[in-house]
């Protein structure tokens, strides 16, 4: 089965007008953002958190697909950085932050239009790395806290879920992603999801995941 591309997850974008496709961009990347935040990058990059932690405010500030003033002069401040100007050979956890800049690069690009190829990009692209770090996680000689919490969710997770055959990230992101789209597409026009009860509970359910793969990300040696 073709986790990337299978009818089966794409129907709901298929279904999604513009401003609820921004939603499940942003839900996306919340689930990129702890390594993002919660993991130092290396002093040559000279990002600077708080202009991150600015974008990502911004970034949530405005869930319409529509232009965004406040949120593209936030990501031009963290394009100044000198990581735009370096080649990097980057370590596990960095190539996730930097994926996950690059999605909100793409964001950045989408504003005004967010087709439905610009919505799937950045939605694989959450999908691509989380199977990429159980690739990862199986392929390591380090310790992994948690494999046996892992195991036991893949054991029993539901069985559409389980016929992809990946592991626990992949697998945990699909379900997340899924009950997000499901939530985007049940919320009347109108109604400001992050601030609504439904919405903070995904907001959590995003962030436990995130912080998950974090804290495995930090399990890795680095050079």
């Amino acid at each position: 089965m073709d986790w990337r591309f299978d009818d089966a997850l794409t129907v709901q974008i298929r279904s999604m007008d513009r401003v609820q496709r921004h939603k499940a961009v942003f839900f996306a990347l919340r689930r990129l953002q702890a390594p993002l935040t919660d993991i130092g990058m290396p002093e040559e990059w000279g990002v600077d958190p708080a202009v991150v932690e600015a974008l990502l405010r911004q970034g949530a500030a405005q869930l319409d697909g529509e232009p965004d003033d406040s949120f593209q002069q936030a990501f031009s401040r963290l394009s100044q950085a000198p990581l735009f100007e370096l080649e990097v050979a980057p370590e596990l956890a960095e190539s996730f932050q930097l994926e996950a800049i690059s999605g909100w690069m793409m964001v950045s690009e989408a504003l005004g239009e967010m087709s439905e190829d610009q919505t799937d990009a950045i939605i694989v692209r959450t999908r691509e790395l989380a199977d990429y770090l159980d690739k990862c996680v199986n392929d390591t000689l380090a310790v992994v806290a948690g494999e046996g919490d892992r195991a036991r969710y893949l054991a029993s997770v539901a069985a559409p879920l389980r016929g992809y055959g990946l592991g626990y990230f992949a697998t945990r992101n699909l379900e997340v992603e899924a009950q997000c789209h499901e939530v985007i597409l049940d919320t009347s026009d109108g109604v400001d999801l992050l601030t609504s009860v439904t919405g903070r509970d995904l907001l959590a359910l995003c962030d436990v995941y995130s912080r998950e793969m974090a804290s495995v990300l930090r399990a890795f040696p680095r050079d």
